[in-house]
């Protein structure tokens, strides 16, 4: 709900990668991201 309100009011779009099924289009705004915020942190895997 607060996705679909802000999108709504304010344009603003928040989007989960895992949710994108187009590999192409997931990575192309996993890039955009990317180019304009820098590289995400990286999760701990513990070995994995």
């Amino acid at each position: 709900m607060l996705r679909r309100r802000v999108w709504l009011q304010q344009g603003v779009v928040s989007l989960h990668l895992e949710d994108i099924t187009d590999p192409w289009l997931r990575q192309a705004i996993q890039n955009e991201a990317v180019r304009r915020w820098g590289p995400r942190q990286q999760e701990k895997t513990h070995g994995r």
